[in-house]
């Protein structure tokens, strides 16, 4: 069981009366970007993006999430607790809300549930710092394999993806580029792609 299903588990009858169950219909928006982080959510069910407008008014996605998945630790406890974007349901999705106060109610007298909370924004914090590398390298082709690798090793051996108008919004780069390199990297028997999945080819990084 994924350790983020699992703090809600170490939880008491009485304890789960402090979590929530929402659920969201494909577009909706779960919080709008500029509002207060007043909770921390786990997704059960679903997708969602996190967004923003650029100057000219086009949208930039900076993370997609799936579950099982939490956010909102990063900015529970912050001094500036404001959304950057906003953050929307990119398909049908539930989620455990859980509200600060609770959440350090949890804490306090759940030492299990803190540890694993703990462990959770740790990991999450590696995982971050995984993505920014990726995202910090200019050449697309790179880029392209390591977002691969890194995604591949979180799924158990290949990444799974929507579209390729997604996957481009996740790098940052134009659709066109992104279909461009693929078609490339698959010629060149460096990933295979099939029914929506990406796999990297042994050693293709190394070629590079």
């Amino acid at each position: 069981m994924s350790k983020i299903l699992d703090l809600i588990s170490v939880l008491t009858n009485e304890e789960r009366s402090k979590v929530q169950y929402l659920e969201f219909k494909n577009g909706e928006i779960i919080h709008f970007g500029g509002s207060t982080c007043t909770s921390v959510d786990i997704l059960l069910k679903g997708e969602i993006i996190m967004s923003n407008l650029d100057v000219d008014g086009n949208e930039q996605v900076f993370n997609y999430l799936r579950a099982p998945q939490i956010y909102g630790n990063n900015l529970i406890f912050a001094s500036n607790k404001v959304y950057l974007g906003d953050i929307l349901a990119n398909s049908d999705v539930a989620i455990y809300r859980i509200y600060e106060s609770d959440l350090l109610s949890l804490i306090s007298s759940n030492r299990q549930f803190l540890k694993l909370y703990l462990n959770v924004i740790a990991d999450k914090s590696v995982e971050l710092s995984k993505r920014l590398r990726v995202m910090s390298v200019q050449n697309v082709t790179r880029r392209l394999l390591l977002f691969i690798d890194m995604k591949s090793k979180e799924n158990s051996g290949s990444y799974h993806i929507k579209s390729i108008t997604n996957l481009a919004k996740e790098l940052s780069l134009p659709r066109e580029t992104v279909s461009r390199v693929i078609n490339s990297l698959v010629k060149e028997e460096k990933i295979i792609y099939e029914n929506k999945c990406l796999t990297i080819n042994k050693n293709a990084l190394d070629e590079l």
